[in-house]
């Protein structure tokens, strides 16, 4: 072969492939980008940008209101008076320098004799001392008015009768604040019924006290503590016949006597045998201040009551008052 042949053959075959390559590449651009997704998918898509970044934000904490501060626990006050006053005198017997006795009856169950009672001492001249308490006040508030119009002396004897100690009744000794609300409370129903007042006398229910309970008294304006000198014993259930005898056997000067209202107890019938029986013995009968020698009225604050002073005081007193009539032996405003 010449050259001018062998370069026409080069010449040629070049030509060829070229041709080949332009057909080649113009199937590649007509064709639809699907035939090649992953590669147009490469290619074509722009990347998306990221999202714009927020800065974190830090939280802040709610604002809660600053909780007002506790005041820790005040302490119970100690057990002390208000100024000016002294613990209940307790008072078991009276004037014994004169023939007087006092009637006083307690009234915390029913009704009972109460009526009869009433009248009987209406019909002898009497006027005696009653001992009730709230609840039966409540329940009773027209025999409670009757007393106070026909001139009957009050005291308190609590609200519900509940053992201030709790020697009497195996419970645990009530506080001093309930102590005062068992002698509050009845004083307010007696004040709203009536305009009467239970002060400066209270009867502790079964008769049980303590140093406290005296103190605690005297702290609500109640100067005497009242007790008996002679038990009737009608709530124990004896006998008309038995309490009678007792009573009239059981007489001195001075003498309180407690009675009780309810049906459960002979003393209202038994009553007018008792009055009968104590006159024919030259006794006066009246209530609990009639009985109460003036100096007690006029003292009525001290722990002990008849010491130096007080003692000489006492006998004037008494001296002065067994001059006086029995029948005047009722105190007058003045000396309450």
């Amino acid at each position: 072969m010449n050259p001018r042949s062998y370069w026409l053959a080069v010449i040629g075959i070049l030509v060829f492939a070229s041709a080949g390559c332009g057909g080649r590449t113009g199937a590649s651009l007509s064709a639809s980008p699907s035939a090649s997704p992953s590669r147009s998918a490469t290619i074509s898509a722009r990347p998306t940008p990221p999202p714009p970044t927020t800065p974190a934000v830090t939280p802040t904490p709610s604002l809660l209101p600053t909780p007002a501060p506790v005041p820790p626990p005040t302490p119970a006050p100690a057990m002390t008076l208000p100024p000016g006053a002294s613990p209940a005198l307790v008072i078991r017997k009276g004037d014994a320098s004169r023939r007087i006795v006092a009637f006083s009856f307690d009234a915390g169950a029913d009704a009972g004799f109460a009526s009869q009672i009433l009248d009987t001492l209406a019909a002898n001249g009497i006027h005696a001392s009653f001992g009730m308490t709230g609840r039966w006040a409540e329940r009773n508030p027209e025999l409670l008015r009757r007393m106070v119009r026909e001139g009957h002396h009050l005291i308190n004897h609590t609200y519900d009768h509940a053992s201030m100690t709790g020697a009497s009744t195996k419970t645990a000794p009530l506080s001093r604040e309930q102590r005062w609300e068992e002698l509050d409370r009845t004083e307010a129903i007696v004040q709203q019924l009536t305009g009467a007042t239970t002060k400066p006398y209270f009867r502790p229910p079964y008769g049980a006290y303590d140093a406290s309970v005296n103190e605690d008294a005297g702290a609500r304006g109640y100067a005497y503590n009242v007790l008996w000198t002679v038990d009737s014993h009608g709530w124990m259930g004896w006998s008309a016949g038995a309490i009678i005898q007792r009573c009239q056997e059981n007489a001195e000067p001075g003498a309180i006597y407690v009675f009780h209202v309810g049906s459960a107890s002979q003393d209202g019938p038994s009553l007018q045998a008792i009055i009968d029986g104590l006159r024919g013995q030259g006794y006066y009968i009246g209530s609990v201040p009639d009985v109460l020698p003036r100096s007690a009225l006029v003292r009525g604050r001290s722990r002990r009551p008849f010491v130096g002073a007080a003692a000489r005081l006492y006998a004037r007193l008494l001296e002065r008052d067994a001059r006086r009539p029995p029948g005047l032996a009722r105190l007058s405003a003045g000396d309450e």
